[in-house]
């Protein structure tokens, strides 16, 4: 076996079994917290990130902020799948359970209004 070289990160990867089932887990509970009774909205779930900032724009912004609120969680499911090392893993996993508590606030507040 041939030791890493100096300045190369000791790398330890997670499991993509692992990881899956986190990232599967993690929806699946802020989905279940946002409205339990509401299912057939939850294509509209992302949605919940822009009312955060701002309700209206997350209400009347049309489709572009729906397919813009999708690519975020894309693009970071695109980085996180890809993680070669624990510590980026676990850094991406709590940028996406910021994401989530983020966007179920905002989705609550949404039906709260309504």
């Amino acid at each position: 076996m041939t030791e890493p070289e100096a300045g190369q990160a000791k790398r330890n990867p997670v499991s993509l079994r692992y990881k899956i089932i986190a990232y599967v887990a993690i929806w699946i509970v802020a989905l279940a917290l946002t409205a339990p009774g509401l299912w057939a909205l939850a294509w509209m779930f992302p949605l919940g990130l822009v009312a955060v900032i701002d309700r209206h724009t997350a209400n009347a912004g049309g489709w572009g902020v729906l397919i813009g609120c999708y690519a975020v969680y894309l693009v970071h499911g695109f980085f996180y799948f890809r993680s070669k090392t624990t510590t980026r893993t676990v850094i991406l996993y709590g940028v996406l359970a910021v994401l989530l508590i983020g966007n179920v606030a905002g989705c609550r507040d949404m039906m709260r209004s309504h």
